[in-house]
């Protein structure tokens, strides 16, 4: 058998092993996200709390994992007890489990689709993440005013401006619902720029193997330093300063 068809089967085996790994953990790691829902959400209104838990569940699968890991820089750039519109590029659905790493309070806002699935969608309903309904303008403008209510609460809100996954890993054009909410909160934007989680988990759900995901968490861009621009004008700035970021990362992405 020539090496190609065998790493083929490794993958496959390698990818079933990883899911039913995945599907039987996610029982017992949700029912102590329950148990401690039960305990704080009448006094923990931010679900501070729960949210750490969260960034537990996600870490675990990264610990079980011995070929992954994570390069974090920048983390010094996000301050204690500020809140940020918290900006990432898309690649993969891996993106929703190494952003925990950042360590930081946050709500995400996801598609309402996510919030159906069994376990994780669970926990994005008790963290009180914010859905969004990307065919309907009333659901988007809903999706902005509880993300504004996030932040004058204390906590930053995380959202891929892109609105979907990238096909080849480049970044691509920003859409404006990650600034409107910023010039509305008054918050600053903090842009992270990752990569590595295209090759590991594209939408074809085989899972890859060695890999080291990277996260750079950009110095924050004040608000003074877009008040009153147009929030598309500031999509274009902040996806130009990304890619710029994402290409001495990832200069693959942007040949040709």
């Amino acid at each position: 058998m020539s090496p190609k068809p065998f790493l083929k089967i490794v993958q496959i085996i390698y990818s079933i092993f990883a899911w039913v790994f995945l599907i039987i953990t996610c029982f017992p790691l949700f029912l102590f996200d329950f148990i401690i829902w039960l305990l704080t959400f009448w006094w923990d209104k931010r679900t501070w709390i729960l949210h750490r838990y969260s960034i537990f569940w996600a870490m675990f699968y990264i610990w079980c994992n011995p070929l992954w890991k994570i390069d974090i820089k920048g983390r010094e750039n996000i301050r204690k007890r500020k809140t940020y519109v918290i900006i990432s590029n898309h690649q993969s659905a891996l993106d929703i489990v190494i952003l925990y790493r950042l360590g930081t309070h946050f709500k995400w806002i996801a598609k309402r689709e996510l919030f159906k699935v069994p376990f994780v969608g669970w926990n994005l309903i008790l963290n009180r993440h914010v859905p969004i309904d990307r065919n309907s303008s009333r659901s988007a403008m809903g999706m902005m005013k509880k993300a504004v209510d996030h932040i004058n609460q204390g906590s930053s809100v995380l959202v891929f401006p892109e609105g979907t996954r990238s096909g080849d890993g480049a970044i691509k054009r920003f859409k404006d619902g990650a600034f409107i909410i910023a010039e509305k909160a008054e918050v600053a934007i903090l842009p992270v720029v990752i990569n590595g989680t295209l090759e590991t988990l594209p939408k074809s759900g085989m899972i890859g193997g060695r890999q080291t995901f990277t996260i750079h968490v950009l110095p924050e861009i004040p608000y003074d330093s877009f008040k009153g621009k147009s929030p598309s004008e500031i999509a274009k700035e902040m996806q130009q300063l990304m890619i710029e970021e994402h290409k001495k990362i990832a200069p693959k992405y942007y040949k040709g």
